[in-house]
Parts: C-alpha cells; structure tokens; sequence
C-alpha cells in the first residue's frame, strides 16, 4: 500500500491483514498493527518525526510512549472508513443550517478525503463555513429557550434500544495505553 493512500484504501489494508491474512496483534479491543515508526527517522533522519507529527508524538509521549525509538499499535477506527458529509461549494450539508468542513466533511474531494489534506480543509473550508454560517444565522430565528433537552431524550431512546454505554467517546488512545 502506497503511504499517501486515501484513507478508505489505508483502513482496508490493514483490516485485511488482520482478518483475511490471519496477521495481527492479539490486544484487549481486538487484532491491531504494529506501525514501525522508528523506521521513519531511519530512513528520512533523526528529527523528522518532530518536524513532520509533533503532536501524534507529544500525545504518544504523554503515555509514556516515544514514538521515535517505540513502534505503536494502529487499527482503522470509523474515523477512518466514514466518508464524511457530503457538502456543497458553501459548506452546507443536507441538513439545514448545518454547515461542515475539515475531517467530518468528505464533499471536498468526493466522498473521501486524500492522506495529508485534514490541516488544507480545515483552514479553508473551516473559514468559508463560518462565514456562510455567520449569514445564514443572520436571517435565521432561534427558539425561544435553549436548552439541552434532546440530549436527555436521546440517552432514553439508546437506554431504550440497550445501546446505552458508559464508554467515553472518541478514544484518542487504546486501553492498553492509558495511564489508570
């Protein structure tokens, strides 16, 4: 697999080698890769992980973790395999008043976006959806009272389906990583 792979591309890679090719490392959430990320700074030079990731390496270092001398444990998330929202030229999604740019969105490049672009999307789009947004609210009438009442209404309804869970969401890092 080429490394600048889209991401759907990249995440069934590594499912097929965990499934199809029986490959795979045995964790507490399943099978999962070793990424060898010393191999990095091996082949393009001692620093190159700093300059290029430093906060995937300053959020490793924070479990302990050195991502330059330690390989790491990667398993696509549905982060991963999404293809994002679609999106109009204004930013605007399907639902009204609703506006999406960088990860969440996938309309920029058709339904999946390309390796490295995430920083691109968001500082362009992130701009163009605040400031059709910005208008848009300004010809929008708003409820009378906020309030946070369909949060609560849908706890009850996955209470009711048993989809209720007490796992915290997103999970930056595995089980396995984290300091108790």
């Amino acid at each position: 697999m080429h490394p600048l792979e889209t991401r759907d591309v990249t995440a069934a890679s590594i499912i097929r080698e965990c499934t199809e090719r029986g490959k795979g490392v045995e964790t507490n959430l399943g099978k999962a890769l070793w990424l060898d990320t010393p191999m990095i700074e091996l082949i393009h030079g001692e620093g190159t992980i700093e300059k290029r990731i430093p906060a995937m390496m300053r959020m490793f270092g924070k479990y302990g973790i050195d991502i330059r001398k330690e390989p790491i444990l990667v398993y696509p998330t549905l982060h991963y395999q999404n293809g994002g929202l679609e999106i109009s030229d204004d930013c605007a999604t399907g639902v009204e008043n609703l506006y999406a740019a960088g990860e969440v969105a996938g309309g920029i490049h058709g339904r999946n976006r390309l390796m490295g672009n995430s920083l691109l999307d968001v500082i362009v789009f992130g701009r163009n959806a605040g400031i059709y947004a910005a208008a848009k609210a300004k010809e929008t009438a708003s409820p009378e009272k906020l309030t946070l009442a369909h949060i609560e209404k849908f706890n009850k309804e996955l209470e009711a389906a048993g989809a209720a869970s007490d796992v915290a969401s997103p999970m930056l890092l595995p089980h396995y990583s984290r300091k108790k």
